[in-house]
């Protein structure tokens, strides 16, 4: 079946087409713009919209992580960060400093790649923790790392940056467009079909969060999607909400081993007053790739158990606020970036970017934008490339 209108007109010729327009894919839009590349962005919702993983107002940066691939990746969206402030005259993110916690050997292991990429970061007993940052309780179980280059990400002001500035470039932004078919073969130029129109491109880079699941059921890398219950806490006591701001709170990884449980927090850059403080794990989502009506009340008792025991400032027994995000990982839990396929040069993906993926953005949309271009990446990237997963079937 012809993805051509039946009028035989010739739909609109872009270079490179980008589906979906939360952070990943506005970052590409703009660096394929960047690079000279006549460029569409498709949105299926409105921009800015809480559909996805993109919404809200915080993320977490920081050089800090348990793999080495991903050091780069955050130095060169630092880079683009600065650049981009100086040009728009904005603050973009905060400086405050992360705090790793972990139980067992994991905090040495991240030591370790951050000492081998000369990044800056000290250790620290439990103990200690409790000396620098009152706010925590932590015992000599757990060990603490300190990146100061970690901080807050102002997230909306990141999308709207890079897609004010795609615009700036001459870039489309085409929202309340949803993608419904491509050529599916090695024919260039692809044709894609809208809800609403038709295009051909040379290009095709899906961004899509979840709805990877959607584009691509049959390929090796099977990914099932969850609904995170985004937890917002308040201080026990009024006098002391000003250790849960961004002048005294810092961001904060902390993986219990022996439980098995992941959370990170951040100060009270949402709503004043709230840190965010989240499980890193949740419901399925539904078929239709929609929230739960309600998440299970058990990821919001953990986290509030883990306030209780470790950050006695906050009342861990009910939670001021609990939002939802759609979490995308891949199997391996790593970020999906490049071609689909051998047998699909022409159609990329940049994906499964949960947990992490926000910080990377700006670096990760580059990489795809020159592999879209036929040139060289900035950053090498064939650690995340799909193709570790195999071919598709």
């Amino acid at each position: 079946m012809s993805c051509f209108p039946e009028n035989g007109k010739m739909p609109n010729h872009y270079d490179v087409v980008v589906v979906g327009a939360g952070i990943f894919g506005s970052c590409t839009a703009y660096h394929c713009q960047r690079l000279g590349l006549r460029t569409l962005l498709l949105e299926q919702f409105n921009l800015g919209h809480t559909n996805g993983s993109s919404h809200g107002k915080s993320r977490i940066t920081r050089y800090a992580h348990t793999d080495p691939e991903y050091v780069p990746l955050v130095g060169d969206s630092y880079a683009q960060i600065a650049e981009l402030e100086m040009k728009r005259d904005e603050k973009l993110w905060n400086k405050l400093g992360l705090l790793w916690a972990a139980t067992g050997d994991q905090v040495h292991t991240i030591s370790g790649h951050l000492k081998k990429h000369h990044i800056e970061h000290e250790v620290i007993t439990g103990s200690q923790i409790s000396e620098r940052y009152p706010q925590f309780k932590f015992d000599e179980k757990w060990t603490g790392l300190i990146d100061p280059m970690g901080g807050v990400i102002y997230a909306n002001k990141w999308l709207n940056a890079f897609q004010e500035e795609f615009k700036n470039l001459g870039g489309t932004i085409r929202e309340n467009e949803p993608f419904i078919s491509h050529t599916e073969d090695n024919t260039s130029p692809l044709a894609i079909k809208t809800e609403n129109d038709s295009f051909t491109t040379n290009k095709l880079i899906f961004t899509v969060g979840c709805w990877i699941t959607k584009f691509f059921p049959n390929v090796n890398f099977k990914i099932k999607p969850i609904s995170l219950a985004v937890c917002y806490w308040k201080a026990k006591e009024e006098r002391k909400s000003h250790l849960l701001d961004e002048n005294n709170f810092p961001v904060l990884i902390a993986k219990d081993h022996d439980k098995k449980e992941f959370y990170f927090a951040l100060p009270d850059t949402d709503y004043p007053g709230a840190i965010k403080l989240v499980l890193d794990d949740g419901d399925e989502l539904t078929k239709d790739l929609n929230h739960p009506i309600r998440n299970n009340q058990n990821f919001i008792e953990l986290p509030g158990n883990f306030i209780s025991n470790h950050i006695p400032v906050v009342d861990g027994s009910k939670p001021y606020k609990v939002d939802q995000c759609k979490y995308t990982t891949s199997p391996d839990h790593h970020y999906l970036i490049g071609p689909v396929s051998s047998k699909n040069p022409n159609t990329l993906v940049g994906g499964c970017g949960s947990g992490s993926g926000f910080k990377t953005a700006p670096g990760i949309g580059k990489a795809l934008a020159e592999i879209a271009a036929g040139k060289p990446t900035t950053v090498d990237v064939s650690f995340f490339s799909p193709s570790r997963f195999g071919e598709s079937v």
